[in-house]
């Protein structure tokens, strides 16, 4: 156990859930949360990412893309994992000076990662064509070694505060993204306050193209963050 208010855990278990095959914390001496975890489909490494208060956390971070804490109350973080979950291959935070949490992790066909997640900072925009003045949504395509983006990008708009809480992701096989979150109701409690979903972009097909400000929202990012290929909303007004 690494300290603080809480450690991340991973755990491994057999295919039909009879047995605990492994199991580790990860953390340091703040406070630890690994929300998402992902298989490099090329070389079976184990991807998790989250969100720390920790200023050290465990693993090799050098010459990746965040060696060191970033700022603010939390830094989004990734670590890679060997398959036999022995060592830790790479560590990065990935963050800004505001509030930084990382809550998925996915990947293409190439074993490229693809991170998304929700910043009150000023996430950076690279490589990418598509982005939004301030948003507060953030998709990133990462260097399989963690060393670099390959494009970074936000989504939303220019609040104080993340629009929505993400709850899906996913990278298809074209490399297009795939987001969802909720953006009202419960998440407008004062320890995770949301922007709601009022102003965000919906395209000409979306399915549901007005809100009331408490619905889900469905974001499509094309490939390499071209464009917005769809937004919708979904929920009653």
């Amino acid at each position: 156990f690494g300290g603080g208010r809480q450690d991340g855990l991973l755990l491994k278990f057999t295919p039909g859930l009879t047995a605990l095959q492994y199991s580790s914390f990860f953390g340091g001496p703040g406070s630890d949360a690994c929300f998402v975890l992902s298989i490099n489909p090329t070389n079976s490494d184990i991807y998790v990412g989250g969100a720390t208060t920790s200023t050290n956390l465990p693993g090799n971070k050098s010459g990746v893309i965040g060696s060191t804490y970033q700022g603010g109350l939390t830094d989004g973080f990734v670590f890679q994992l060997n398959p036999s979950m022995s060592s830790i291959v790479k560590t990065t935070y990935l963050g800004t000076a505001g509030n930084d949490m990382l809550y998925g992790v996915q990947f293409d066909k190439f074993g490229f990662p693809y991170v998304m997640g929700t910043t009150t900072g000023s996430w950076p925009v690279i490589n990418a064509l598509y982005s939004a003045n301030g948003g507060k949504q953030f998709i990133s395509k990462l260097q399989p070694d963690l060393s670099a983006y390959v494009y970074s990008t936000v989504f939303g708009t220019n609040a104080p505060v993340p629009n929505i809480s993400p709850i899906a992701f996913l990278v298809d096989r074209c490399q297009n993204v795939y987001v969802s979150g909720w953006g009202g109701g419960i998440s407008n409690s004062k320890q995770y306050p949301s922007a709601g979903t009022r102003g965000l972009p919906v395209t000409a097909d979306a399915i549901k193209r007005t809100t009331d400000g408490d619905d889900f929202y469905f974001f499509v990012l094309e490939k390499n963050a071209v464009s917005q290929l769809f937004g919708s909303f979904f929920g009653q007004t």
